[in-house]
C-alpha cells in the first residue's frame, strides 16, 4: 500500500516510523506539498487542527477526484475535509507523541471514521498494518475520547510539572516520586481508576487535608492550593465516607 503522510510534526513523524517496512510510506511537507505522489492509496493529513482545512483544499487541487484522504485529529470532525474529497475519513491514533521517543505502535488504538464503505476498508487495512486495536468511532465519540485524554494525560502531566517545580523550589528531588508514578499507572492494568484511588481525600482524612492546605497557604503556594482544594473535594464526592480506604 502506498501511503503519503502530509505533515512532519510529532504525529506525522511517528506514523512514518510505524508504517516503515509495512507500507510504501512517503512523508510530505505540508507547506509546499513537495514530493506528493498522485498515485498513493491513502493520504493522511497530519497537521495542526487549524491547518487541516487549508491543507485539504490545496491537496484537492493536486490529487485525483477519487483519492482517499483522511486527517489524524482527535477533535476535528470528518466534515472538515469531506466537502473536498468524496472518499474522506479520519485516522486517529490515540496516544501522546514526541519525536524520537520509541513506542509500541501495535498497542496504540487507531480510531477510524469513513465517508463510505470503500474508504473504510482502505483505512482499516492501513490501520491493521500498525495496530492490534482498530476501532470505528464517530466524530462525536472521538471528541469525547479526546476530552478524556486531556484529563488522563495533559492534566496529569501538568500536575507532575507543578510537583517538580514545588520540590525544586525547596531543593528536593522530583525523581523520588518516580516509583510512585510508575506504580500508580501500573495499578490500572487490573483495577478501574476508581478502585485504584488512594490518598487522604478518598479516606476523608480532614486532618491531613487541612495540614496540606495550611502549608501551601503559609508558603505562598496559592496556585497549588487553588488546584488542591477542588480536586480534593471532587475525590471526596466520588468516594463517599462509607467507602473509606
Amino acid at each position: 500500500m502506498k501511503i503519503d503522510i502530509i505533515g512532519r510534526g510529532n504525529v506525522g513523524w511517528h506514523l512514518t516510523q510505524a508504517f516503515e517496512g509495512k507500507a510504501d510510506v512517503n512523508c510530505v511537507n505540508p507547506r509546499t506539498l513537495k514530493d506528493l505522489r498522485r498515485d498513493a492509496d491513502l493520504y493522511l493529513i497530519s497537521v495542526t487542527d487549524d491547518a487541516i482545512a487549508d491543507v485539504a483544499r490545496r491537496l484537492a487541487a493536486s490529487l485525483p477526484t477519487d483519492a482517499v484522504v483522511a486527517h489524524t485529529s482527535g477533535t476535528t470532525g470528518l466534515d472538515a475535509i469531506r466537502p473536498m474529497f468524496a472518499n474522506s475519513g479520519v485516522f486517529y491514533p490515540l496516544q501522546t507523541f514526541t519525536k524520537g521517543v520509541s513506542l509500541e505502535y501495535s498497542e496504540i488504538p487507531v480510531m477510524l471514521e469513513a465517508s463510505d464503505e470503500t474508504t473504510g476498508k482502505t483505512l482499516s487495512a492501513a490501520a491493521s498494518m500498525i495496530s492490534d486495536k482498530v476501532m470505528e468511532v464517530s466524530s462525536e465519540q472521538r471528541a469525547m475520547y479526546h476530552i478524556a485524554s486531556v484529563f488522563s494525560c495533559n492534566f496529569v502531566n501538568h500536575l507532575w510539572a507543578l510537583s517538580a517545580e514545588y520540590l525544586a523550589k525547596r531543593g528536593l528531588d522530583f525523581n523520588a516520586l518516580q516509583p510512585l508514578i510508575k506504580e500508580t499507572a501500573r495499578k490500572h492494568e487490573d483495577k478501574t481508576p476508581a478502585e485504584a484511588q488512594t490518598g487522604p481525600a478518598v479516606r476523608h482524612d480532614r486532618l491531613t487535608i487541612d495540614r496540606h492546605t495550611a502549608s501551601l497557604a503559609r508558603d505562598g503556594e496559592n496556585e497549588l492550593k487553588e488546584i488542591y482544594v477542588p480536586l480534593t473535594e471532587s475525590i471526596m464526592r466520588h468516594h463517599p465516607k462509607s467507602d473509606k480506604k
